[in-house]
Formats: structure tokens, C-alpha cells, sequence
């Protein structure tokens, strides 16, 4: 694909999404109003992230978090700010997918229109609108801080650029934790790791500095996440609130800024998926060293097991995933398959309310559809590269058995 033909399909795009997304900034926004407005003023006019605000990200998202304060006087303000700085990030993970990613018209027309096809799947702009947030999901979050980042890095090693895609990851990773854990991935056939190395310190260290600058620590985040109990909306949850439909007497409480499953099993389920979760990603792991797999598909593949064996599945999650399954599968199967988890997921969100009072019926089983497609997508990114590390394991057994 020529540079032009990309240019044209990255203004294209990025109009679409503008004629999209920009009517929709200023709807009321519930997190905003709630958390981030609150957390981000009070800490501009002085307040501790961590000790007096009890913020719960690591300290990259603080500039994330603070900004929009600087541009109103009042929660609306900050609400319109906040969300046009997350509409930024989506026009520059566009950018990215048309001008950075290797390949021809189909992969790149094809990795565009994934990407489109989720955000608007789940922003209410086609299918009505999530009963807990007015604005779309991609505005009302800043995930799309780190996946933008996450996908810069990957893209940024799929040219060995070993300082650049460091440097990149390790400040996604201190927006949200997340992206720490495709370091391993993109290790892979590194030839530079004091590259790695130095340019991996620089974002912690400009975030440690931030942090002593204000004279906070940052420890309180990291327990408030190692202790958070099993989300409503996780993949290991559904069995047990399938059980508990309609059930009155509860099992969902409210804490860690989630609803989250109490009944019966509930910490049973969570210790299960903790070992699948561990267990899932170190065999993906050793399959994408063996495998020759792509630095796209094995994060895609990481990031799906990470996003389905979590005891917390927060609905933004799925934007971990979005940019970097476009990218790396284009209009295949899998990312058809996504993408119907992404109108699934707006789907339960039209009922989502409905978990405070009991596990309705109609909320759990589109909960449950959305969480099987998911199982299904992460099976069907994990399998080609499994399959391929298999097939190698086999043939140099046969190797060494011939000998």
C-alpha cells in the first residue's frame, strides 16, 4: 500500500470516527462525574494522587487524570476535556493502524475497519446506549492511553526499534500495569537488550520522580489491585451467577470500584482462574518463543488470555485487545469474532444495573453469550501459535529419535 493511499485512508477514518464520536463529547459521563473529574480536580488544586485521592493507577495516568482540570471550572468542563483527550487517542491509534502497519491494502483497510467496527459496537451510536454511562465507552475510560501506547511499542518491535518499543511499553505500563506483561514477549529476538534496558527505565524513572515530586508513594495502589475479589462481569463468575439468577438474597456487592460476585464459590472461582491465568499465559508464552509467531500475534495472544482469566473483567478491558487484534489479524475470523464480543458486550451493558438488585436473567445470559465468544476468540488467537510450537516440539523428537 503507498504512502498516499494511506494517507487518504487514515483521513478517511479519522473523519469517520470525528463524525462519530466528536456529537457525542459532553453526554454525561458516569465514571468522569464520579471518579476522574473529582480525583482530577481535587489533585490539581493539591491533593495526593495516592495518600488523600486513594488512586488505584500507577503514576503515568496522573497527567492523563489531571489535565482536563486544567482547561474548566466545574465537573462538565472537565467532563468535555476529558473526553476529547481520550477522542485524541482514538484518531491516534487510527493514525497508527493506516500509516505504521506493515502490509497491503487488506491488511491495513482491514485492520481499520476491525478497529472502527468495536468502538462503534460499543459507544451506543448503533445499538442503544449502556445504562451506566451516556457517552461511548472508548470517551468515557482512558484505556485507550495505554492501548495506544501498547500498540505503538509492538508496532515500533515489528521494526526492531529496541529503545523505541521499551520506552513505549514500559509507559503504558506505568499508565496501567498491563502492558509490563508482553515484556517477555517482545524480548523475543531482541538484539539489543542494554537498549532495552536503559530506554524500559525512563518512563519509571519519570514516574517515580513525578510521584516523590509530590511527596507521595505509590505502594497503596498496588495492594488495592493484588486484593480485588472476583468482578461480576469475569469470565470465572458466569457459571456461578448463572446458578444464582433472579436470586434476591444477593451475591453481588459493591467494592474496588466494581461490582463484584460474593456468593457461594466466589473465592473458589477466583482461585481457579488465578491458576489458569498464570498457567495460560506461561504456555503462550513458551508457544510464541518456540513458534516464530508474529510480536502482534503473540500480544494479541497474551493479552487475550490475560483479558479472559482475570478475576476482574471491567467492560473498557476489551480495548486492551481492539488495536492489537486489528493489526494482527485484519478481517480474519478471529477479529469477526471479536467484534461480536464487543456487540455483546454493549449489549449486557444495556442491562447492567440490573445486577445490583439480583442477577436478572436477561443481564446474566447476555453476560454469559458475550464471555463463551470471548473463551472462543481467545482459543482461536491462541491456537496457531500453540499448534505451530507443538509441531515443532514433535519433528525435533522425531529429529532426535532418528538419530
Amino acid at each position: 500500500m503507498t504512502t498516499p493511499e494511506r494517507i487518504i485512508a487514515a483521513a478517511a477514518v479519522c473523519a469517520l470516527h470525528l463524525a462519530l464520536l466528536a456529537p457525542q463529547v459532553g453526554s454525561g459521563g458516569g465514571s468522569i462525574l464520579t471518579d476522574f473529574g473529582p480525583e482530577g480536580t481535587a489533585i490539581e488544586a493539591g491533593a495526593l494522587p495516592y495518600r488523600d485521592e486513594e488512586l488505584e493507577y500507577p503514576p503515568l495516568s496522573i497527567p492523563v487524570i489531571v489535565s482536563p482540570a486544567w482547561l474548566g471550572q466545574d465537573l462538565q468542563d472537565y467532563a468535555v476535556a476529558f473526553q476529547v483527550e481520550m477522542l485524541l487517542f482514538d484518531l491516534g491509534i487510527v493514525l497508527l493502524l493506516a500509516l505504521a502497519l506493515r502490509g497491503g491494502r487488506r491488511e491495513v483497510l482491514g485492520a481499520l475497519a476491525v478497529y472502527t467496527l468495536g468502538v462503534v459496537a460499543i459507544s451506543g451510536i448503533v445499538l442503544d446506549g449502556s445504562d451506566i454511562d451516556e457517552a461511548p465507552l472508548a470517551l468515557d475510560r482512558f484505556d485507550l492511553v495505554p492501548a495506544f501506547l501498547v500498540l505503538a511499542a509492538v508496532l515500533a518491535r515489528e521494526r526492531e526499534r529496541s529503545a523505541t518499543w521499551s520506552a513505549l511499553l514500559s509507559a503504558g505500563a506505568m499508565v496501567k500495569a498491563y502492558p509490563l506483561a508482553l515484556f517477555p514477549a517482545l524480548l523475543r529476538g531482541e538484539r539489543r537488550p542494554g537498549a532495552v534496558a536503559v530506554a524500559a527505565l525512563v518512563p519509571v524513572l519519570v514516574a517515580a520522580a513525578l510521584v516523590s515530586g509530590l511527596g507521595d508513594e505509590f505502594a497503596g495502589a498496588i495492594g488495592y489491585h493484588t486484593g480485588r475479589p472476583l468482578q461480576v462481569e469475569s469470565v470465572a463468575a458466569t457459571p456461578l451467577e448463572i446458578l444464582a439468577i433472579d436470586d434476591v438474597a444477593g451475591g453481588a456487592e459493591f467494592g474496588s470500584g466494581s461490582f463484584n460476585y460474593v456468593g457461594d464459590g466466589a473465592a473458589a472461582a477466583r482461585a481457579i482462574t488465578l491458576v489458569l491465568l498464570v498457567g495460560a499465559y506461561a504456555l503462550m508464552l513458551w508457544a510464541g518463543w518456540r513458534s516464530g509467531a508474529s510480536h502482534l500475534k503473540l500480544a494479541t495472544a497474551l493479552l487475550a488470555v490475560i483479558v479472559a482469566f482475570s478475576p476482574v473483567l471491567s467492560p473498557q478491558f476489551m480495548f486492551w485487545l481492539l488495536p492489537v487484534s486489528a493489526a494482527a489479524w485484519g478481517l480474519r475470523i478471529q477479529n469477526v469474532v471479536l467484534v461480536v464480543a464487543f456487540v455483546l458486550t454493549q449489549l449486557m451493558l444495556q442491562h447492567y444495573s440490573r445486577v445490583v438488585v439480583d442477577f436478572d436473567a436477561e443481564y446474566v445470559w447476555r453476560l454469559a453469550g458475550r464471555n463463551a465468544v470471548l473463551l472462543l476468540y481467545v482459543a482461536l488467537v491462541c491456537w496457531p501459535i500453540l499448534r505451530t510450537a507443538l509441531r515443532g516440539v514433535a519433528s525435533g523428537e522425531c529429529e532426535a529419535s532418528s538419530t
